[in-house]
């Protein structure tokens, strides 16, 4: 409870006092690895930051990040799970600094790492699609739908809050009825969320457009509906209509540069966002210099500008975009609130 009245207190410290950065959360991408081939991402197919950082070296940056105020990490990738000091890094990040720490995976690890999520992280994560063996492979590049159910049920029998994101595809949509019924078997939240289609910078081979969507519409009145009967479900309409609009534009300016700390594996941090880079902060240099620096405080400004920016529609980016439009935040806050247990 400290932790989040600390962090509303910085945001509203920040914008008020008119603060070019007021940084709440890390992006902590700790590695590029990944044991699946998800058709509608990029990262497994190159992965740029082989040589990854030191635990020691991680930890230091994470300290950094902490004393210039964030309050949230979340560990993602790639597959976090693959990392072999993962628990020792979650340990770290929740215990020893006091992170509200969160882990996005993709469930095939999820047993052999379940005794240190369960201690070291306030938030899990799993990435599951459809409840349909065969399109969950042709979605995910691998035959691991059976490996990936047990491993969810196993947290939830060692009373484990699961919290299922849900890509919603041409393909996946058709099984959305089946999937929300396993999420209610199990009694944990299901979100979903349209496919990004905005590919990193280092590589432009994705097939996420082509699963787009193009009837929103329909999907929000199915999900409304389901809604009715399983109120642990969560979608954020708002979103659904501002990534069919085309992502970031004039009214929603991405506010990444000053909100979020993207961290990558080798333990640098890239400006202005996870996803395209125009200053790299290495793992040797102080963070804090760095940001307060021309160049950095440059990207900053501008950050929401350039042509890549309006295309954009990536999920995190948008939330941590939202404290500058009260409306739509206090919307999405109501839609969290909702999914939370009776």
């Amino acid at each position: 409870m400290a932790n989040k009245i600390k962090l509303l207190s910085n945001f509203i410290n920040s914008f008020l006092g008119g603060n070019l950065f007021h940084p709440m959360f890390v992006h902590f991408e700790c590695t590029y690895r990944c044991n699946m081939r998800c058709s509608f991402c990029n990262i497994w197919r190159r992965n740029i930051f082989s040589n990854e950082a030191t635990t020691a070296e991680l930890q230091k940056k994470l300290s950094e990040c902490w004393e210039l105020g964030c309050l949230v990490t979340s560990f993602t990738g790639g597959e976090p799970l693959l990392r072999e000091d993962v628990e020792e890094l979650l340990e770290f990040s929740n215990k020893k600094i006091g992170f509200y720490t969160g882990l996005v995976t993709n469930g095939l690890l999820l047993d052999r790492k379940i005794d240190a999520i369960s201690k070291h992280t306030d938030f899990l994560a799993v990435s599951f699609d459809v409840n349909d063996r065969n399109t969950y492979y042709k979605t995910r590049g691998v035959d691991a739908f059976e490996k990936v159910k047990k491993n969810i049920k196993l947290a939830r029998a060692m009373g484990i809050e699961v919290n299922l994101f849900s890509v919603v595809t041409k393909e996946t949509f058709k099984f959305i009825n089946d999937t929300i019924d396993f999420a209610e078997s199990l009694n944990t939240p299901i979100h979903f969320s349209p496919v990004d289609s905005v590919p990193r910078e280092f590589i432009e081979i994705s097939d996420a457009e082509k699963l787009k969507i193009s009837e929103t519409t329909e999907v929000l009145e199915k999900l409304t509906e389901a809604k009715k009967s399983y109120k642990r479900i969560h979608f954020e309409c708002d979103y659904f209509k501002f990534q069919a609009l085309g992502g970031f534009n004039r009214f929603i300016r991405c506010s990444s540069a000053s909100t979020t700390i993207s961290l990558k594996p080798d333990a640098s941090v890239a400006l202005p966002c996870p996803f395209f880079t125009l200053m790299t902060i290495r793992k040797n240099e102080s963070l804090g210099n760095r940001l307060n620096s021309a160049e950095a405080k440059n990207i900053i400004k501008e950050c929401g500008e350039w042509d890549f920016c309006k295309s954009c529609s990536i999920n995190c980016m948008y939330v941590a975009s939202l404290p500058k439009h009260p409306y739509f935040m206090m919307r999405w806050i109501k839609d969290k609130l909702e999914i939370a247990p009776a």
